[in-house]
């Protein structure tokens, strides 16, 4: 019964084909990085900071989507409100922190969703409709698996030092850092190593036409945030 509920839940929730995920990280990237802090554009990166709250929202990281949208929308109105109000080194350390906070925040939120959201089933489909070729599926692929098996391979080292009681009151954080560092350097080559050999087993590496199990396409969702993110780059660049 628990499963079947689950299932339910999990079919009222909108699903974002890899596509549309992709041309959200794009747009939300172009206008961030882009965008100026008066006029039009500023509005769009008004909105730009909101999608990522959206995004960790339908994967149900609430605590996440609540965080990262108060530090992006306090950041973009500082820069809007606060920054032509200042002057000197105070406006200069302002916008530092405030501008590379709200450039790059957004789309590493938006990256962040697509990994954490998309399999690699899903994404591989995704690139082969779109006609990619296998010298850009194949790495991308490995690096959709990259950066998580990394993480958990950090946190796998840190439990390792904290179970042997080494690195927890150490004074220099050069000595942590390296505590840390050379374990995953040594194990970064490795993990590498054996995505890539999974990849081509699955036959990644073919010419031939594969077939997949899961499911991807446009749906409406995908039909109105593509015609949504399409809008807001006209605007971004007529205006």
């Amino acid at each position: 019964m628990e499963i079947a509920v689950q299932e339910v839940n999990e079919q009222r929730l909108p699903k974002i084909d890899p596509r549309t995920k992709m041309m959200l990280l794009i747009t939300v990237g172009i206008i961030m990085m882009s965008g100026k802090l008066t006029g039009v554009e500023y509005i769009l990166r008004l909105i730009c900071t909101c999608v990522p709250f959206l995004l960790l929202v339908l994967i149900k990281q609430y605590k996440a989507a609540a965080v990262s949208s108060l530090i992006l929308l306090a950041v973009v109105l500082c820069e809007g409100f606060v920054v032509p109000k200042t002057s000197g080194f105070l406006n200069l350390m302002i916008m530092i922190v405030c501008g590379v906070i709200s450039r790059f925040g957004p789309g590493y939120l938006c990256g962040w969703y697509m990994v954490r959201s998309t399999s690699v089933s899903e994404f591989i489909t995704a690139m082969e409709r779109m006609h990619f070729p296998n010298i850009i599926t194949i790495p991308m692929s490995v690096m959709f698996r990259y950066f998580p098996t990394l993480k958990e391979e950090y946190s796998s080292i840190h439990d390792a030092m904290k179970m042997r009681e080494i690195g927890q009151n150490i004074k220099n954080p050069l000595i942590y850092i390296e505590y840390i560092l050379v374990p995953i350097m040594m194990s970064t080559v490795q993990i590498a190593n054996d995505l890539s050999a999974a990849s081509l087993t699955k036959g990644l590496g073919t010419d031939g036409k594969r077939t997949h199990i899961c499911t991807v396409g446009i749906t409406a969702w995908d039909v109105a945030l593509i015609a949504v993110m399409a809008l807001m780059l006209v605007v971004f660049f007529i205006f």
